[in-house]
């Protein structure tokens, strides 16, 4: 199990830091090339594709996963096809609204800028299910590749629009929804060409429907969760600051990158050990969420030094600000690895709705925190209230989690023991 897991950790690892590395290269280029009110209309521009996240895909990828990984649940082939029709369907309704709802909140982007962004959040979930299948089928290779071509493209369509053509913020946003068309396309194919003949069901979309409608709080309260500091900046401080503040973001964004890597990686071996059933197994993951704590923490502050070193290579003049606020960011991500952790017991149960309860919680708190903070403190208080809302998530994740799925929290030195143990004997 360790062998496998370190083999498709540093697949999914090398994948994720060409994938994030490739757009973060992007962040000497657009912070000189852009003026803070533009890259504040590009960070603005995300923050819908975020937020439109929640209905467009219903999170669909994560049902399709789980059953290509255990059939014995139905056949995976029409799943899939109705899952893809659902995703279609949801992306349509999420741009109509992002359309009417977008200029309305407050968000300095036209109506047809703010549902172009819902579209892209529909491709995003056709690719995360062409990817959620490999995954499951246990292949590595062309699931990491998915995610290298993705940003690849990504890049080189924004690089010409703003460079060639002088396009500005519209640029960048137009490469991302070229890119996130064409990968789309390409996963509609090819997952098309999987699931051959079979047609969608009632019965699939009712499970479908089951599994994603309870996460669309969470889904809505997550992408809030960590837009929330954003939308305090833009309407207190403006466009101008957000743009600052966004590449602050973007630098901390890294350990993210790092964390998602893991869970990928980790994710299908968890659901096995728990799919055992056995106390040996309970234990091993339960000596593994903890140990993900001080890792990531850890991991924060050495990202921290290296950016103090390296910061002003990767941004403008103009955004030299943005250096001091990362450590909040980092922080923020550290928690996260920490969170994706406990979160897949909820999933691997399929009871989403109770992961539910914790994002709400964590994004009610946080929606009364962050414009109050920035009201006091700034860009400073809004940096602190994202950190201070992931730290709240994980403490909500982890206390709901005993009811969803006992697991033997209160032994926290015979967990580590079992798992040790369990390393010597590979």
């Amino acid at each position: 199990m360790l062998l496998q897991l370190l083999r498709s950790g540093a697949v999914y690892g090398l994948a994720n830091v060409m994938a994030a590395g490739v757009p973060f290269m992007l962040l000497p280029v657009l912070t000189r090339a852009l003026s803070p009110t533009e890259y504040g209309e590009v960070v603005s521009f995300f923050m819908v594709v975020s937020v439109a996240t929640a209905m467009a895909g219903l999170s669909l990828h994560g049902a399709v996963g789980v059953r290509w990984l255990d059939s014995s649940k139905g056949d995976p082939h029409g799943y899939t096809r109705t899952a893809m029709m659902l995703v279609i369907f949801t992306t349509l309704l999420a741009t109509g609204l992002a359309a009417l709802l977008g200029p309305v909140v407050g968000i300095n982007l036209s109506a047809a800028t703010c549902g172009m962004a819902a579209v892209l959040a529909g491709c995003m979930a056709l690719q995360g299910m062409r990817f959620a299948v490999w995954q499951s089928c246990n292949q590595a290779f062309p699931a990491a590749s998915l995610q290298v071509v993705s940003a690849l493209l990504g890049v080189a369509f924004s690089l010409a629009a703003v460079l060639l053509f002088g396009w500005g913020s519209i640029g960048r946003i137009g490469g991302a929804i070229v890119a996130g068309l064409a990968i789309a396309c390409f996963s509609v194919l090819s997952l098309s060409r999987l699931v051959g003949s079979s047609k969608p069901s009632f019965a699939s979309a009712a499970a479908l429907l089951r599994f994603g409608v309870p996460l669309i709080p969470h889904a809505m309260a997550g992408a809030l969760l960590g837009s929330l500091d954003r939308f305090a900046v833009s309407a207190q401080l403006g466009t101008e600051t957000l743009g600052v503040y966004g590449a602050a973001s973007q630098l901390g964004l890294v350990i993210n990158v790092l964390a998602d890597a893991v869970t990928k990686a980790f994710t299908p071996q968890m659901y096995r050990m728990l799919a055992r059933n056995t106390a040996r197994d309970r234990l091993r993951v339960v000596a593994l969420s903890y140990l993900s704590v001080p890792a990531w923490l850890l991991m924060a502050l050495a990202l921290w030094a290296m950016l103090l070193v390296g910061g002003g290579v990767l941004l403008g003049a103009k955004y030299l600000a943005a250096i001091d606020l990362t450590i909040w960011f980092l922080l923020g991500g550290a928690l996260t690895g920490a969170y994706l952790n406990v979160a897949g017991l909820f999933f691997f149960t399929s009871k989403t709705e109770w992961i539910s309860v914790a994002t709400l919680t964590a994004c009610g708190i946080t929606a009364v925190l962050a414009p109050w903070a920035v009201a006091n403190y700034g860009v400073l208080g809004a940096a602190l209230s994202y950190c201070a809302s992931q730290a709240t998530l994980l403490l909500a994740v982890w206390l709901l989690s005993v009811r969803v799925k006992p697991m033997p929290w209160q032994r926290p030195v015979l967990a580590l023991r079992v798992l040790a143990r369990s390393w010597r004997a590979r």
